[in-house]
């Protein structure tokens, strides 16, 4: 038996931040890790298992607790089969959701496989202690060690201000009487750009959708929070059978769903659609799809949706590399950045929500504000008119504030530089927070989004797409999404109140120098990027190439230690954070300075 810690995903669940996480304490700890990409099959899963034999096995699956119950029931049943349970000495860790290990728990499969269950805890600290457990690590001095050097990670340099003012945020809970949002002019229900021009406030979008096995859940949340003007756009959040299988009727009578809204036809669409015609009015949009994405952009625009919106398009990911969906990696290059002309030739505002992707597997900043003059040239090449740069903080959770906002303001600033000559595209900043940053008790996360909030408008977002305090824990349901967006409101008008206070941290040296550290790094990535085109030329049309981005990715210019994909993965690859949330690449674990780009592509490219 291998002491090495190999973590998994069960049923194809995509999200492996967690997993990650429990690999670097792993790895902290002296113990190798390694994590399988989302899409393996079970068999492939089980085959590694047996070929690894390692002593350390990490289950995940952050979805709904039935299909989750299900699936873990289902693979541990597996493992045993062929030989793979061994209570003397291997140990075998669960993570997910809060209702999904209490399920767990009264199942009794818990007692039955000795499961360490991982999650429930609602401090850091405590879950870090209990990896150290799972992980067998006996020794105090270095679990002390370990624990120290994550928990200062944890914590790093803030901004004062920022809390005394969230708790005002919540003080008596004076933000429900926050007003509803109103209806726009009849030009905003049909435009973004006006109903961005109309308001007073970063307008308001959230993901939103019940997992279930019919629409109508969804339905009628939809018409509550409009009803409600909670608000201005509603992203549906599309469930993975929709992204796949759209049109396709008979692939959802065999399969079940689990997370987001399951619709499959253009008339669900236009039931959807149609919830939103009242209250405020929001506008509303699916999650892009993982195949044939102009196709469905015509549907969408066939019954209403899009229209007064904006589409969200990854540029590397949702295919092979993370496993959402069965595109390979170049095939997928090629259709994100065709939708993208396709959505500018119709006029809709256009996001790439590529950083984000990158920041979920923990890539250092340098090359986070790269992925940011990628999508920009894309967007530029493809005569996108309005441009929406999603900027989501506190993504990793380690990350501070003054990282945010300098990783940010280096991410605009790079948009402007690359941008063609006299290019007329409008860029709008859209901020969000990142779903880890939330913690499982729902007081904390209350005053965590007030504090991000308040973060966030430093940079003067034009809107704020909201994640409801409660996603941590559970999905977002009608009420929390109302409520969230009341807690929200009153955080950005105490943020007016307190405007020069709070604007000028964007000229605090700690940021400027971060900021200007980030564009000369990434600057030279850049040109190392440019340079993998055979004919140069213009920078944009270089830069948006699917051959050079691809060239990119397999050269490891472009890449971060979390891509689990056997063909992109760069094991030794470490990024941790400094004091201030700084996110840099190291070579070693116990180095003091990071390593510059020059230094991390001499030996990518040698």
């Amino acid at each position: 038996m291998q002491e090495i810690f190999i973590g998994l995903t069960l049923g194809n669940d995509p999200h492996t931040v967690g997993i990650h996480k429990a690999g670097k304490i792993a790895r902290a700890a002296g113990i190798a890790y390694q994590i399988m990409p989302p899409a393996t099959g079970d068999a492939d899963k089980l085959r590694i298992l047996k070929e690894q034999d390692p002593r350390f096995i990490g289950l995940s699956y952050r979805l709904s607790p039935e299909i989750a119950l299900m699936e873990l029931r289902k693979f541990l049943n597996q493992m045993a089969n062929v030989g793979l349970i061994d209570r003397r000495e291997r140990r075998i860790g669960f993570a997910a959701l809060p209702a999904t290990l209490k399920a767990v728990q009264s199942s009794g499969l818990q007692a039955q496989y000795e499961l360490v269950l991982i999650g429930a805890e609602t401090s850091y600290h405590d879950n870090i202690l209990r990896v150290l457990d799972f992980l067998d690590v006996k020794s105090d001095q270095r679990r002390s060690e370990i624990l120290d050097t994550l928990l200062r990670e944890s914590e790093p340099e803030k901004i004062p201000e920022l809390d005394q003012i969230a708790s005002r945020v919540l003080d008596t809970y004076t933000y429900f009487p926050e007003s509803p949002l109103s209806k726009p002019s009849p030009q905003a229900i049909r435009s973004l750009p006006r109903r961005i021009e109309e308001t007073q406030i970063p307008l308001i979008r959230t993901h939103f959708g019940i997992p279930s096995n019919s629409i109508q859940p969804t339905v009628e949340g939809i018409e509550k929070i409009a009803l409600n003007g909670a608000v201005d756009e509603i992203s549906l959040g599309s469930s993975d059978l929709s992204q796949r299988y759209f049109g396709d009727l008979k692939a959802f009578e065999d399969r079940k769903n689990d997370g987001g809204v399951p619709y499959k036809s253009t008339e669900d669409l236009e039931k959807l659609y149609l919830a939103t015609r009242r209250g405020n009015f929001p506008s509303i949009k699916p999650y892009a799809h993982v195949v044939n994405l102009k196709e469905f952009i015509d549907a969408c625009l066939e019954v209403g949706m899009l229209v007064g919106a904006h589409q969200a398009v990854p540029l590397f990911w949702f295919c092979e590399l993370d496993g959402r969906g069965p595109l390979s990696v170049r095939d997928a290059l090629e259709e994100h950045i065709e939708a993208v002309a396709y959505l500018a030739l119709k006029g809709i505002p256009v996001e790439m929500n590529d950083p984000n992707q990158w920041s979920s597997r923990y890539v250092h900043d340098t090359l986070f504000v790269v992925d940011y003059a990628l999508i920009a040239a894309v967007m530029f090449t493809a005569g996108v008119k309005d441009m929406i740069l999603q900027c989501q903080f506190n993504k990793p959770t380690e990350t501070g504030d003054f990282a945010d906002l300098g990783k940010m303001a280096a991410a605009r600033e790079i948009v402007e530089r690359i941008r063609p000559q006299r290019h007329p595209a409008r860029v709008y900043l859209e901020t969000r927070s990142g779903i880890e940053h939330f913690s499982t008790d729902l007081n904390t996360a209350k005053f965590q989004l007030a504090r991000t909030t308040l973060l966030q408008m430093i940079l003067s977002p034009s809107i704020i797409h909201l994640v409801s305090y409660c996603e941590a824990d559970h999905a977002a349901t009608t009420e929390d999404v109302i409520e969230s967006s009341m807690l929200v409101r009153r955080a950005v008008r105490l943020f007016k109140e307190n405007e020069p206070d709070l604007k000028k941290y964007l000229d605090h040296p700690i940021v400027l120098q971060r900021r200007d550290h980030l564009l000369g790094e990434a600057q030279y990535v850049l040109t190392k990027i440019a340079a993998l085109s055979p004919g140069g030329g213009d920078l944009c049309q270089t830069l948006s190439d699917p051959d050079v981005l691809h060239q990119a990715l397999q050269t490891r210019i472009m890449t971060a230690p979390g891509i689990t994909h056997p063909d992109y993965l760069n094991p030794g690859m470490l990024t941790r954070p400094n004091k201030y949330g700084f996110m840099d690449c190291y070579e070693q674990w116990d180095d003091v300075t990071p390593i510059r780009e020059e230094r991390r592509l001499s030996d990518t490219l040698d």
